[in-house]
């Protein structure tokens, strides 16, 4: 009995663009975003889902909605895939975040196990949300394949801890805009790596390689 588990980052948004901090705040796909949800919808048509999951945030939720669309089926939306909180840090780009909280966006970059961004949701806290989501859709299904789509920030969580490391590993993981990881779930703690930020199926759209925000 195996699941096969396909997880998948939300298209771009103009603050992913302009690499402002995203958090919580409610923002649409840009136009690049919608192509590349269409193109992974497509890569992916072949494949029968059991499932397919997303984040209640509108960046997400389209994205999943325009995978699912070739498949006829309903996106069951989840409030434990929602974007870490950033506090004060929404809406500013890493540049002013920079200018008025260095020290600490160096430690968000290079110690994020026990990072918590002023008035947000610490890594610990985020980690403990977004991973007991993941093991309870991994429960809820045990075989078929199951597709969640959701955020930079809770992707590097559950690629960390599918590939059992610890919190403070995931800037060590990269996940791009629509990019798939694909990992084979043999039982509750046996994962089997088949693909990680994988974007090959975004080619076609002739895009440049985005930064890691």
């Amino acid at each position: 009995m195996v699941l096969d588990l396909i997880l998948i980052r939300h298209g771009e948004t103009d603050w992913n663009k302009d690499k402002v901090f995203r958090g919580q705040m409610d923002m649409r796909l840009n136009a690049t975003g919608i192509a590349q949800a269409d193109a992974t919808g497509e890569a992916l048509k072949g494949v029968v889902f059991d499932a397919i999951y997303s984040s209640p945030l509108k960046r997400s939720l389209v994205t999943a909605r325009r995978i699912a669309k070739p498949h006829e089926i309903e996106v069951r939306v989840d409030e434990g895939l929602t974007d870490m909180f950033f506090g004060s840090w929404q809406g500013l780009t890493e540049a002013q975040v920079g200018e008025r909280c260095g020290p600490m966006l160096r430690k968000w970059r290079e110690s994020p196990a026990r990072f918590k961004p002023p008035g947000g949701e610490s890594v610990k806290k985020a980690w403990k949300r977004v991973n007991s989501q993941l093991r309870e859709i991994i429960f809820t299904y045990g075989t078929g394949t199951v597709v969640v789509v959701t955020h930079r920030v809770p992707l590097k969580m559950m690629t960390a801890y599918l590939l059992k490391q610890k919190r403070g590993y995931i800037h060590e993981v990269r996940h791009d805009p629509c990019a798939i990881s694909e990992f084979k779930i043999h039982a509750k703690d046996q994962f089997e790596v088949v693909r990680l930020n994988d974007s090959s199926h975004l080619k076609q759209l002739g895009l440049p390689r985005p930064d890691d925000f």
